[in-house]
């Protein structure tokens, strides 16, 4: 028979075993400006991507890990840039909307039973999804407000695209070609995120190499917005 003195061992040889896998589950696999990027960060974003695509978790490969912590710590880089945690952040109206629209592209997730089965196939309920869109929606937020103002489409940029791009496509679809002026709105718009993204390119490379990232894995360079991958530093 087992001793109060053993029974009370062996539950604090448990707690300190317990104590140290927590600490190896979550354990910091890199950090941004001295801000720890932890396991369960890397993991939530990793089940994010994959939820959002629609993609089985027994499916995602390291390449697809190494992806998400790399635009994890671009988003990082950028949350740094924002001095109030709320700036910029949407509404919950907006979030709410956000989940709305969701549900509509994710096959028969407009019944309210088959939504929680697709969010629990990969770990999440609801508020983990709206969590993960406010993040989302707040960091595009803030690109939007500081790169677009810097965009300036030229009409000659426009005509140009439409000549060599548009029109080819159309008499390669066999369809009616559609105006300059019907699609130009459309046009300039794809122009301008276009611009964007080089500007966001290029304004991530000066912040990663401004700051300080350490990571425990190689991270090659690449694009947050874009959805490929982005560079760790050293």
């Amino acid at each position: 028979m087992r001793t109060l003195r053993q029974i009370a061992f062996a539950l604090l040889l448990l707690a300190s075993v317990s104590a140290v896998a927590a600490e190896v589950i979550d354990g910091v696999f890199a950090t941004v400006n001295h801000k720890p990027v932890l396991q369960s960060d890397w993991d939530d974003a990793v089940r994010f991507e994959a939820f959002m695509q629609q993609k089985p978790l027994a499916e995602v490969t390291e390449s697809d890990r190494v992806g998400a912590l790399q635009r994890l710590i671009d988003r990082l880089l950028l949350e740094i840039q924002m001095s109030d945690p709320n700036y910029l952040a949407p509404t919950p109206e907006e979030v709410r909307a956000s989940v709305a629209d969701l549900r509509q592209q994710i096959p028969g997730a407009k019944e309210d039973q088959a939504w929680r089965n697709a969010m629990a196939a990969y770990g999440f309920k609801e508020r983990d999804i709206e969590a993960n869109l406010r993040k989302e929606k707040q960091v595009m937020n803030f690109i939007e407000v500081r790169l677009r103002p810097n965009v300036h489409v030229q009409p000659e940029e426009i005509e140009a695209y439409y000549r060599k791009q548009v029109v080819p496509d159309m008499e390669r679809a066999g369809v009616k070609i559609v105006t300059l002026q019907e699609l130009e709105p459309k046009i300039h718009e794809l122009l301008v995120q276009q611009h964007m993204d080089e500007l966001l390119d290029s304004w991530l490379h000066n912040l990663r190499q401004q700051s300080q990232i350490h990571s425990t894995i190689l991270l090659p360079s690449s694009s947050f917005l874009a959805g490929s991958e982005a560079s760790g530093g050293n």
